[in-house]
């Protein structure tokens, strides 16, 4: 997946300009949950509870679930999650492989790093999987939850990489010109907290404290495509690219589906959390 290009001649500035999708997908996004657990506690991880008891995981009901997915959208976009899709390279190599070469693959990660597998380990996995990742969305705080690796880790990448970031409602100017200053030169997407966030203000800026936050830092540049759960909203700033992301909490909509999930069991599920039921299939013809 190329990077979209932005021409400033074309952007008017104004919050009416909409600008192409990064990603154009054919079907709902399908998220597979890695079923394996990772040693990472994130206090944000909505999906910890479950890789308490992994006994009932199974990769092979995973991947009869991907296949199911790929009859029905042979083109769209698979995010691997978790938990921590780098916490078991073999399996995550695994997977990879097992994804068909027609889907984007997009990975969310910590880039956990131990004695074992160093930064450099975990680089040169990523580097040999380029071709099959169209990009790796690294988690980076303003607040640290775990035990982040060096950056000299990003230098070493050659596959396409995202800073990703949630800003809460303490997060002042200073602290986040330092962070966009730290990861200078790198995309960056800056994410609202999705459990505040509405269909009545998923669209909006006016009122959104965090955009205007964002644009008295940063060049804005102009508006995503609107889908029916998210958008995201353009800027640059100096080097790097900044997106600012936002979501709902949900991902069904009056039977409407954005998003499919594959739990570590290998089950379907059509949303995140305590939303979500086991899939019927004959909903995603809607």
């Amino acid at each position: 997946m190329a990077n979209m290009d932005i021409n400033n001649s074309d952007v008017s500035g104004t919050r009416e300009t909409v600008l192409p999708p990064l990603s154009r997908t054919k079907g709902p996004t399908v998220t597979m949950f890695a079923p394996y657990d990772c040693n990472n506690s994130c206090p944000f991880c909505v999906n910890k509870k479950e890789y308490r008891d992994t006994s009932s995981f199974s990769i092979k009901r995973c991947y009869d679930a991907l296949d199911i997915m790929d009859r029905i959208f042979p083109e769209n976009d698979v995010v691997l999650t978790g938990g921590e899709p780098l916490a078991d390279l073999n399996a995550l190599q695994s997977i990879l492989e097992h994804i068909k070469p027609s889907h984007h693959i997009y990975i969310n990660t910590t880039l956990p790093t131990n004695e074992t597998n160093t930064e450099e380990v975990v680089a040169a996995f990523l580097n040999r999987n380029a071709d099959k990742i169209s990009c790796v969305n690294v988690s980076r705080h303003l607040k640290h939850y775990v035990k982040e690796c060096s950056d000299d880790i990003f230098s070493m990448l050659n596959v396409r990489h995202r800073i990703n970031c949630v800003v809460f409602d303490d997060t002042t100017r200073e602290k986040l010109r330092a962070f966009l200053d730290r990861f200078n030169g790198h995309e960056v997407q800056l994410r609202a907290n999705y459990s505040k966030l509405t269909l009545d203000n998923v669209f909006k800026t006016e009122d959104d404290d965090l955009f205007h936050l964002i644009e008295s830092i940063c060049r804005y540049e102009g508006q995503l495509e609107k889908e029916l759960f998210r958008t995201g909203f353009v800027f640059s700033y100096k080097d790097s690219r900044i997106t600012y992301h936002k979501t709902l909490p949900y991902s069904k909509i009056n039977g409407r589906i954005g998003d499919i999930i594959i739990r570590q069991t290998g089950f379907i599920y059509d949303d995140w959390n305590d939303y979500g039921e086991q899939l019927n299939i004959n909903d995603l013809i809607l």
